[in-house]
């Protein structure tokens, strides 16, 4: 495991490639642009932390299609408790939350009962669109008091980031500890290597798998709340490619979709590459945008591929 961790972190280069010819394209109007990075880490947000959240999913073998659905939903309950229930704007905020992780468990008790997680999650991520749609009715979305965006906006210990900058970095030093330093990660790991064997060594596989759904839940939840926080308003047809974004970037980082092989820090080169390249193509080429992002991604996907193979071939004959 350890050898073939290394040698996947040795074609790291690819990535760093990838996002230099992104930031590269970016960097046309960046300039002219004073606070586009911090705009780019407030836009890409909410894919960045699903990502992250997606990571240890997709190294168990898994996947969660709904995660842009689970923040859309949990966004949108904040509305309706903020201004059909009238509930304070704090608590609608946690019962959003709430509703996000009560998603991601529903989410996991049907792949824990044995149903695919790509057949699972496509249905709950239709399932989770609907009930946001219904609870907004005929008011197409629930806007919110401008002191919310102004609170997104207020830098934190003086700083003068966003809060999203931090919302990502806590995320990532939070990941990245559990997956590459606890036993969590290396049960996630196992799992994605030989799931049958690892029930076999006695280790929690549905446990394991109920919980990192159940998080990935909750971290759709959060991120629906900063989207109301952000946007001061929540609406159903919110963020319609915001669950893809982030399997792309989960993927564009070399995470294995089958499981079993990949780290948090190219998940996170993911991210910034997706992040900067889609923001800097609306800027400079935007009817370029899907197109040249689809060929990175081939492109990337297949060297992944290759690497993997070559990865695996090593690590075997070293024995």
């Amino acid at each position: 495991m350890n050898r073939l961790a290394a040698l996947m972190l040795r074609r790291i280069p690819w990535l760093v490639a990838a996002l230099i010819v992104a930031v590269t394209v970016a960097t046309v109007r960046a300039f002219r642009q004073p606070d586009y990075w911090l705009n780019v880490t407030e836009q890409y947000f909410a894919a960045g932390a699903l990502a992250l959240a997606l990571t240890p999913i997709v190294l168990t073998g898994g996947i969660d299609l709904s995660v842009g659905s689970v923040t859309v939903f949990a966004a949108v309950v904040i509305g309706a408790l903020s201004e059909q229930a009238h509930w304070p704007v704090g608590l609608a905020v946690a019962g959003g939350i709430a509703a996000g992780l009560l998603a991601g468990l529903f989410n996991s008790s049907l792949v824990v009962l044995g149903i695919m997680p790509l057949v699972a999650t496509l249905a709950t991520r239709e399932l989770f669109r609907g009930l946001a749609s219904t609870l907004v009715g005929e008011a197409t979305r629930y806007r919110f008091p401008r002191t919310l965006h102004d609170f997104w906006e207020q830098p934190l210990a003086g700083v003068p980031l966003p809060l999203a900058v931090y919302g990502i970095a806590f995320l990532f030093v939070l990941t990245y500890l559990v997956v590459h330093h606890s036993w969590i990660g290396r049960m996630v790991y196992a799992i994605g290597d030989n799931e049958q064997a690892a029930r076999f060594a006695g280790l929690p596989v549905r446990r394991v798998k109920l919980g990192l759904y159940a998080w990935c839940g909750l971290v759709g939840g959060l991120c629906g709340a900063a989207l109301v926080v952000r946007h001061g308003a929540a609406k159903a047809e919110a963020e319609q490619s915001l669950d893809l974004i982030a399997i792309a970037c989960v993927v564009l980082g070399g995470v294995r979709i089958t499981g079993g092989a990949g780290s948090v820090p190219r998940t996170l080169l993911g991210i910034l590459t997706i992040a900067v390249l889609l923001a800097g193509l609306t800027i400079v080429a935007p009817a370029w945008r899907d197109s040249l992002t689809g060929a990175l991604l081939i492109a990337v996907a297949v060297a992944n591929e290759a690497g993997n193979r070559w990865a695996q071939r090593r690590a075997a004959e070293a024995g």
